[in-house]
């Protein structure tokens, strides 16, 4: 009669395939992003908990939009300024993912440009004195600038 049981290598073994298929069907990317918002003050109001599925697919664009981002070259002046910057964007040739914003140092927008081109001015002289953190995205691709208004 034969011998039905088996070695715990071939459980592992098993086991080991089971799960590289069942990872193999579902190829989706999870993240998580925690955001928190503050007062004046610095008191924390709120926290919000997103929990991002990308489908594979979507993945491949985000790389190739990193990649535009990397080899895209941001030149920012003047820096510090009384009001007005030049932003230019270099090495770019489809500008229709980009956007530029700007934030408080708090963390809270005050103003977004979605339409932008190789070359930007934005003027941010009615905002008092202080630092603001410039942003420019393409997509989820951002790279924070600290801008100081005189």
């Amino acid at each position: 009669m034969g011998n039905s049981k088996h070695t715990p290598k071939q459980i592992v073994s098993t086991l080991v395939l089971f799960v590289i298929l069942s990872f193999g069907w579902n190829a989706d990317a999870y993240s998580q992003r925690i955001e928190y918002i503050y007062d004046n003050a610095g008191n924390r109001e709120t926290r919000q908990l997103q929990i991002i599925v990308q489908r594979m697919d979507s993945l491949e664009n985000e790389n190739e939009n990193r990649e535009k981002m990397l080899e895209s070259k941001v030149i920012i002046y003047p820096n510090p300024t009384r009001g007005i910057l030049q932003i230019d964007i270099l090495k770019v040739e489809n500008f229709n993912d980009y956007k530029i914003s700007l934030y408080s140092s708090a963390g809270k927008q005050l103003q977004q440009w979605p339409s932008v081109s190789q070359s930007n001015v934005i003027d941010i002289s009615d905002y008092a004195s202080g630092i603001y953190i410039l942003q420019v995205a393409c997509n989820s691709d951002v790279s924070n600038w600290k801008i100081i208004k005189q």
